[in-house]
């Protein structure tokens, strides 16, 4: 499982600090047992077993479901949120 430290060190300058800390918060508050809509996670229709967060205007957070809890799976741009859903939907199958 990808942590989200490994996850924000991929985009290493181009994410703002803002974005990170938001990532660290949501990845905190889900620990801690917050519910994901209470937080602005949504299910992703086509992936009903992923959930995004928006981190900011341009970025978002996805979230795998699995059935011990929640794992982080990437941190995309929002142009790039399609791309990694069709990764996701090819790899399922």
């Amino acid at each position: 499982m990808t942590s989200t430290k490994q996850l924000i060190d991929t985009f290493q300058s181009q994410l703002p600090s803002c974005y990170a800390e938001r990532a660290f918060s949501i990845e905190a508050q889900l620990r801690a047992g917050a519910l994901y809509p209470n937080l602005g996670g949504k299910k992703i229709r086509s992936c009903p077993t992923y959930i995004r967060f928006k981190l900011g205007r341009g970025f978002r957070f996805v979230w795998r479901v699995a059935p011990n809890g929640l794992y982080p799976k990437a941190i995309t741009t929002r142009q790039g949120f399609e791309r990694i859903i069709k990764q996701i939907r090819k790899a399922s199958y």
